[in-house]
Parts: structure tokens; C-alpha cells; sequence
């Protein structure tokens, strides 16, 4: 069956951090520049963890291996946890600090430092999804933000500064997405919404946090999969507590003929 890859730089809201993780530095860090779109998120705490739930089936997490960084542990699917050792006598990067190929499904990734006053980063995660039926071709839809499939309330809430959607102030939007799975991305960053809310259909909402230290566009704030024939509804909305702006750029929406996708 057809599949696709889907990737999760250290910025996106998807991946939840617990603890004292900063974004790394140009600043004091002299080989910054050598992680992707020169990114990284960083702790030197020992129990400071990185956790992230996927449906797929397989998962690569990816960082560095250097002479500062120390033992990391990894619970999969509450499985036991594994140990491993992210210390190098060479720096490296790109590195996968940990792979898995599992079952299509729903699963839970976490990732925690083992180490007081040693290292540990995410550059970014990838993983792996199948949707439709075999001998089929995948089909993806990109919706950018003034496609009709787009609904924006109240539309007095709404600007459109440089092709970017921007609302605040407890507004939101709809978006109808027809069959399986949807990427939504947008940006990232010190002026963005510290709280915002995404709920599929009638499910129950998740909550996600923009703001990040540094402003990074086209980041995924929000993935949903297995969502099944028919259209779909994501509902978007700011918390009307929240500061700071909630931007959409576009969608991409996944699908397969046997799924009714065109």
C-alpha cells in the first residue's frame, strides 16, 4: 500500500517538552549551524523528557552524538525502557538516537536525559505512515490558506499578512478535509499563541503551544491520521486566554482512491 514520511522538526508544537529544554544557541554553540535548518532543542537536565504520539509504523529520532552529552533513556508504547549513550569522542550529527518499525497503529514515543549536567538535543523526528490499499498511488492535496476548504470565523478576527492567515482573541476556523490524514503547518515563534486548541469531528480537543524562541515558518502544528473515508472536520481556535499570534499557512491532505480521494 501506498505510504508517506512525515517530518517533525524540534520546533513543532507536536512534540511536547517537559522540564528545562532550550533551543540551542549560535551563540555558544559553534556547530549550530550543522543540525537541520540549523535547529536543535537542547536540556542538561537529568528527567527533562521529549514525548509525542504518531500513528504509523515506523519512527527514526534524531539528534547528536557529542563529547558533552551523556546516557538517555527511551519508553516506547509502555514498553520497559531502554538505556542508551549519546556520548561520542567526535562530534556527530544527524544521528539516530532511536528507530522502530511497529505494527500500523497508534503509538507513543518519550525520550528522557539520564545524565546531570550532560547533554541531550532533538533535531527531528520522522515517521513512517500506509494509508489506502496495496498496488495503489498516493495522493496528496495541498489547501493553502485561502482555499475554500478553509472557513475563517468571525472574518473581522482575520489579516492576511504576507499570504499568512492570522487570527487571535478566542476566533477560529474550520477546515474540511476529505479522507485520511492532514499536516497542518504554519509558523512558529516568540509572537505566536502560547495556547491553541485542534479538535477532529467530534473528538475531544488537543492543546499546543507556538511559541518558541526563535521564529521558524512551515513547521507542523498539527497532524492527525487514520481518519478514514468521508470529509472531515478540524476545528482550530486560539485559547481567548493566550497572547500572541495563531498564523496557517496551508494543509496537506492524504489519501488513496480506494478512500474516494481524487
Amino acid at each position: 500500500m501506498p505510504s508517506f514520511t512525515t517530518v517533525l522538526e524540534d520546533t513543532s508544537p507536536m512534540l511536547l517538552y517537559a522540564g528545562s529544554w532550550r533551543a540551542g544557541h549560535s551563540s555558544d554553540d559553534k556547530s549550530a549551524e550543522l543540525y537541520t535548518q540549523s535547529s536543535f532543542t537542547v536540556t542538561q537536565v537529568k528527567g527533562d523528557s521529549m514525548s509525542f504520539n504518531f500513528y504509523g509504523t515506523s519512527v527514526g529520532v534524531f539528534g547528536a552524538r557529542r563529547g558533552n552529552h551523556g546516557g538517555y533513556i527511551v519508553q516506547f508504547d509502555g514498553n520497559p525502557f531502554q538505556q542508551f549513550d549519546g556520548q561520542s569522542t567526535s562530534d556527530e550529527f544527524n544521528q539516530a538516537l532511536f528507530t522502530s518499525t511497529v505494527d500500523l497503529g497508534t503509538h507513543k514515543f518519550t525520550i528522557s536525559n539520564n545524565d546531570d549536567s550532560r547533554f541531550l538535543d532533538i533535531d527531528y523526528i520522522v515517521f513512517l505512515t500506509d494509508i489506502g490499499q496495496d498496488n495503489e498511488t498516493l495522493i496528496v492535496n495541498s489547501y493553502q490558506d485561502i482555499h475554500p476548504a478553509f472557513t475563517y470565523t468571525p472574518p473581522s478576527s482575520w489579516t492576511t499578512p504576507d499570504a499568512v492567515g492570522t487570527f487571535s482573541g478566542g476566533s477560529g476556523h474550520h477546515i474540511y478535509i476529505p479522507r485520511d490524514a492532514v499536516a497542518l503547518y504554519g509558523p512558529v515563534g516568540p509572537n505566536q499563541t502560547a495556547s491553541y486548541s485542534v479538535q477532529v469531528d467530534d473528538g475531544n480537543a488537543s492543546f499546543f503551544n507556538a511559541t518558541k524562541e526563535f521564529y521558524r515558518p512551515q513547521q507542523i502544528l498539527f497532524y492527525a491520521g487514520n481518519l478514514g473515508r468521508g470529509t472531515h472536520e478540524l476545528h482550530l481556535r486560539q485559547v481567548l486566554t493566550a497572547a500572541g499570534e495563531f498564523a496557517i499557512d496551508y494543509a496537506n491532505v492524504y489519501t488513496a482512491p480506494s478512500l474516494g480521494g481524487r
